[in-house]
């Protein structure tokens, strides 16, 4: 018996378009890719704000405890002189981040000079004086200069009051006031043959 052969075909599976598939892969790949990389520089954007948020913050924390310490070592001052002070205290100021002012520095105007005449009353003032630039927390070194030729007044008019009490005769006040206001400039490196007029024994207390 004889075998002829079919001229069927064998059944094959139905070939899949695989460039088609391949291609929409690699588009899928694309969009999660750029969905990736917007994510990572939305959020990389959201660090950086808040990282400027942060400083801005730091920023305006730290100039709101400057103005407030400034303002109350310059209170301690005017308060302390009393009548002494020439004024209240000025300020200066420095604009936030936020537009705000806040004060930075500042001082306070006080009459340095001895009382013509009275040694007795330039010892109180000199006393007074000396607790003005001394009344803050934390003095400055001017303040600290100003409590050292304080010092020297007060050491200048006791001296006064004691030669008086042994001669019962009072020396020359003008002198006396004259020596106490040169060491008084001598501490801001001010000439030692300055004149004692107002303008030259008004000594500032800054913070």
């Amino acid at each position: 018996m004889e075998i002829q052969a079919s001229n069927t075909p064998a059944h094959l599976p139905f070939p899949q378009n695989s460039g088609i598939n391949q291609s929409a892969r690699h588009k899928e790949t694309e969009q999660h890719a750029e969905s990736t990389n917007s994510t990572h520089s939305t959020q990389s954007e959201s660090a950086n704000t808040q990282q400027k948020d942060l400083e801005v913050q730091r920023q305006i924390s730290q100039l709101k405890a400057r103005d407030q310490e400034v303002r109350a070592h310059e209170l301690a001052h005017a308060a302390a002189a009393g009548g002494l002070a020439k004024g209240g205290p000025t300020f200066e100021y420095q604009r936030g981040p936020d537009g705000q002012l806040y004060a930075v520095g500042g001082e306070v105007q006080i009459d340095t000079s001895g009382i013509s005449g009275d040694p007795e009353a330039t010892l109180q003032k000199a006393q007074q004086i000396q607790q003005a630039a001394l009344a803050p927390a934390q003095p400055s070194a001017q303040d600290r200069s100003v409590a050292v030729a304080a010092a020297a007044m007060a050491a200048a008019a006791r001296a006064e009051i004691a030669s008086q009490n042994t001669t019962g005769e009072h020396g020359n006040d003008d002198e006396s006031a004259q020596r106490i206001a040169t060491k008084v400039n001598q501490a801001y490196n001010n000439d030692a043959n300055a004149d004692t007029d107002q303008s030259r024994t008004l000594i500032n207390l800054t913070a």
